[in-house]
């Protein structure tokens, strides 16, 4: 008999994501067709976060608990003394989580309106923002929810090699976090620059202009190529490690959705390029239009384009990942022996 792959919801979630957002869009429907104001919507984010929680643990736990009894849970995960220290109960842990994800939301969630002016926000626009930090509340919620319940204080001791990342934010992140920023503002300046809307003026001071809802189409076609490059040589490196270390080992079934893409380097960065270029042209000037934003001054479009960037990014990872992991590409970089350029 064919032993089964057992997959934590960790990386299968979508039933947790999809509820979520089902029960979101109800209450968008039912409470808040005539919009939200800054201070509805600071409430709707509280509440937000506790429904989302709820879910979330009502889905994972029964499905964790159920594993732990088979002894399928993984044998080898990073321990944490903080999650240890953390309620093994799930309604109490229910309680801790949805006190700090409700803070985390409704600060993160206030920040953000300030930061961009939005007082108030017409049903459709709150629509779409509501259910897009309800998606990214949905999975760090379960990445959460799981990472509690593998640790060895209640797990015990598993058997399957189902790998479970640590969700908990770490010093590199932070990092990485604040490179992104820099350079998005340097890239900024350099585009600027070279499109008119950076000027040096006399005794050498920097002018620069806002952003406008009718300018951005140029700058989404930029800022995708560069994104489009950067991201795609750095999944298809790091991809390429994985390959040479574990062989045929690392891909899996082959899939008519990932498989027909390019092996090769240069022709899969210039598609994802292409991709990210036409979407960011249209999806930029449509997300200021759909929120009222007709100009941002120079911060405003720093920190709207690293969210964009880092919303943007993880679909195209997981897309050049699964490239990666196809057989036909495996079979690609063995053969050329991970010489650049493959």
């Amino acid at each position: 008999m064919k032993a089964q792959k057992v997959r934590l919801p960790y990386i299968d979630n979508a039933k947790a994501i999809g509820l979520t957002l089902a029960i979101n869009l109800g209450v968008v429907f039912l409470f808040f067709r005539s919009g939200a104001t800054f201070g509805t919507a600071l409430v709707d984010s509280a509440i937000c976060a506790v429904t989302t929680t709820i879910i979330n643990l009502l889905i994972v736990y029964p499905r964790l608990k159920k594993l732990r009894a088979g002894g399928q849970l993984p044998a080898q995960v990073p321990v944490s003394r903080l999650m240890q220290k953390l309620p093994r109960n799930p309604f109490a842990l229910g309680a801790v989580f949805a006190l700090v994800f409700g803070a985390l939301t409704v600060g993160i969630n206030g920040l953000i309106l300030w930061f961009f002016g939005m007082e108030e926000m017409a049903f459709v626009p709150w629509l779409t923002y509501k259910l897009l930090y309800a998606t990214v509340l949905s999975v760090q919620i379960v990445a959460f929810c799981i990472f509690r319940y593998v640790q060895p204080d209640w797990a015990g001791e598993g058997t399957t090699e189902t790998q479970v990342k640590n969700p908990l934010p770490k010093i590199s992140v932070f990092k990485e976090m604040w490179g992104g920023v820099t350079m998005n503002i340097a890239m900024n300046i350099i585009i600027g620059s070279l499109l008119g809307g950076v000027v040096l003026v006399e005794y050498g001071e920097v002018l620069i202009f806002p952003t406008t809802v009718e300018g951005i189409s140029i700058t989404g076609l930029v800022f995708g190529l560069i994104v489009g490059v950067l991201t795609t040589n750095g999944v298809t490196r790091a991809m390429k490690g994985i390959i040479l270390q574990y062989g045929a080992a690392a891909g899996g079934a082959t899939s008519k959705w990932f498989s027909w893409l390019p092996k090769r380097k240069v022709w899969l960065s210039a598609l994802i390029c292409v991709c990210t270029m036409l979407f960011s042209a249209v999806a930029l000037p449509t997300v200021m239009r759909l929120f009222g934003m007709t100009v941002m001054n120079f911060y405003q479009f720093s920190v709207f384009i690293t969210i964009y960037a880092t919303l943007v990014g993880k679909p195209i990872s997981y897309v050049l990942t699964r490239r990666c992991l196809q057989p036909d590409y495996i079979e690609h970089i063995l053969k050329k022996g991970g010489k650049e350029n493959v």
